[in-house]
């Protein structure tokens, strides 16, 4: 049975599993960077309120979230980084030319919002899971993101859903920059930041890798590379692999993406914080245990099973219990 903990954000004060607690401080946060009545605060709140239902199967022509790592507390975490980056982008460049519009504050944190959106299935693909949908999930998302910005107050930037694709590890940045002005790329930058920082700084980061995503990926067959001649590489063992994997990843992907490609975008949540950035002091935290777990073998330092926002999990999506090293 999953842990009881509170679904709490890095900085311990936002319920990333309620839409309506991220949604207030989303309001908040750019009311007060922005000014209030400068954006559109009911359209904020019901984009919320949207993915709230779609993800919890109660909007028309879906299905419900079935996956446990990709979960609604995900899309509500990367939008509260999102904004937060918005935040301390503004309080740096507010008096300059390089800052954004409320326009572009609000749209940022909606496509922020949406970005997983193409992970839910559609009524007609009820004998899939979701993790199959993994390959093309983001550009799903994109024409979910289109479509839905077309019915809003923002219709006119529904063109700029494809900077969702930039939370794609595999994307080409230069071609899909190249597309959007400055303003737009900004966004962009943030977007795939807030989708890496959302994940690394959760405080139940590796219980969620371990017991959510590594599942997640043997689904999507995301465990292993097919080579051309047909034969399999295994990427990852087992779960415990996975969080052998996590060091890595971070500073072979995870950072080169966040200093090199995004421009260091994540350095305004420092900015927002006033110098006491409680993401960057989660990653560390969470990197420097996952060298502990793993030299453990897990045994005593890897926590339960976390709490997912999605209902009614299959078994498959459990993984098992960190099991102790075989004895000599």
């Amino acid at each position: 049975m999953a842990s009881l903990q509170p679904l709490l954000d890095a900085s311990n004060t936002v319920a990333i599993g309620d839409a309506g607690a991220v949604a207030d401080a989303a309001e908040r946060i750019l009311g007060e960077c922005f000014g209030s009545g400068s954006f559109d605060d009911a359209l904020l709140r019901a984009s919320f309120a949207l993915v709230d239902r779609l993800f919890a199967g109660e909007h028309p022509g879906y299905l419900g979230c079935d996956m446990p790592y990709h979960d609604l507390r995900h899309s509500l975490d990367t939008a509260l980084v999102m904004t937060r980056l918005v935040a301390g982008y503004q309080s740096a460049h507010g008096a300059s030319s390089d800052a954004l519009t409320p326009e572009y504050g609000l749209l940022g944190v909606l496509l922020a919002l949406l970005h997983d959106s193409g992970f839910i299935r559609r009524d007609s693909e009820a004998a899939l899971c979701g993790p199959q949908l993994m390959a093309e999930h983001e550009s799903r998302s994109v024409e979910f993101a289109r479509s839905y910005l077309q019915t809003t107050s923002l219709a006119h930037c529904a063109t700029l859903a494809p900077l969702i694709l930039a939370t794609r590890l595999a994307s080409d940045l230069d071609a899909l920059f190249d597309e959007h002005p400055g303003p737009a790329v900004t966004l962009g930058r943030m977007l795939g930041s807030a989708d890496l920082v959302s994940q690394m700084a959760d405080p139940c980061y590796l219980e969620r890798c371990y017991y959510h995503l590594y599942p997640e990926l043997v689904l999507a067959g995301k465990d292993r590379l097919r080579a051309a001649d047909g034969n399999e590489q295994l990427l990852y063992r087992d779960a415990l692999d996975l969080l052998r994997h996590t060091p890595r990843f971070y500073e072979g992907v995870v950072r080169q993406r966040l200093d090199r490609d995004f421009g260091r975008m994540s350095r305004y949540l420092d900015v927002h914080f006033a110098g006491d950035d409680p993401y960057a002091a989660a990653i560390r935290r969470n990197l420097d245990r996952s060298v502990r777990i793993v030299a453990d073998a897990g045994l005593g330092l890897l926590q339960a099973e976390p709490i997912t926002t999605t209902r009614n999990l299959a078994a498959i999506y459990h993984a098992p219990p960190p099991r102790p090293p075989a004895a000599r």
